[in-house]
């Protein structure tokens, strides 16, 4: 969703731009990628290659402890997210025009977690928090509370291959690619070509959001 900062729900270059001269936020574009998510949801692969670059990108599970407003941006959050390391991850996003920063706190969320870090309003945002979006309504991605923090998200039935990038190059936009087959079902559950993201700790549990449909993740 807010692609912002983390190392739910969002340099990462921000592609998508809210009002006038707001800035970037940590959501990657919508907007872009506002191709009917219903066509994307219907063109599922049989598979997914070895090489997809959906490989390359290391979703982690996080848990936002702590959530302040931007001191020089009224539409950015500060989020300091455990994803199970040694420090909790600094991520800056452009959630605080669709949710109240209360509702966040405790929240567990998708950190896109191998994002080069970039600052944002002079803060360094480490990661991006996924979240869906549709029309002007956006909602976090929330893995359940069952599952483990720091674990990494999956494909339904496609086994991750080999290990993600340490740390992606925004020059070869790898994210962007993944990012435009990435879209809720009509059951709320994430997709990417048309297969769940799920978390194995759990039993495969899917990744869901709480009530948007056939919405772009980003």
């Amino acid at each position: 969703m807010l692609r912002l900062s983390l190392n739910s729900c969002i340099k990462t270059r921000p592609i998508l731009t809210i009002p006038s001269s707001r800035v970037s936020v940590t959501l990657y574009s919508i907007k872009r990628y506002s191709t009917a998510a219903t066509e994307q949801e219907n063109t599922t692969s049989n598979t997914i290659a070895e090489n997809d670059t959906i490989h390359r990108v290391n979703l982690r599970v996080g848990q936002i402890i702590k959530v302040e407003q931007h001191p020089d941006a009224d539409h950015l959050f500060i989020e300091q997210v455990n994803v199970n390391e040694e420090l909790p991850r600094t991520i800056v996003s452009g959630l605080a025009p669709y949710m109240a920063k209360e509702s966040l706190l405790s929240k567990r969320v998708i950190v896109v977690s191998n994002m080069k870090p970039s600052k944002f309003r002079g803060v360094l945002s480490q990661g991006m928090l996924l979240a869906a979006g549709k029309d002007s309504k956006v909602e976090l991605l929330q893995p359940s509370n069952t599952c483990q923090i720091g674990e990494r998200v999956e494909i339904e039935s496609h086994p991750a291959v080999g290990e993600p990038d340490t740390v992606l190059k925004p020059k070869q936009k790898i994210f962007e690619g993944v990012a435009q087959f990435l879209v809720t079902d009509k059951g709320k559950n994430a997709t990417y070509k048309g297969y769940k993201l799920v978390t194995s700790s759990d039993g495969n549990q899917p990744i869901q959001c709480e009530t948007i449909t056939d919405g772009q993740i980003s």
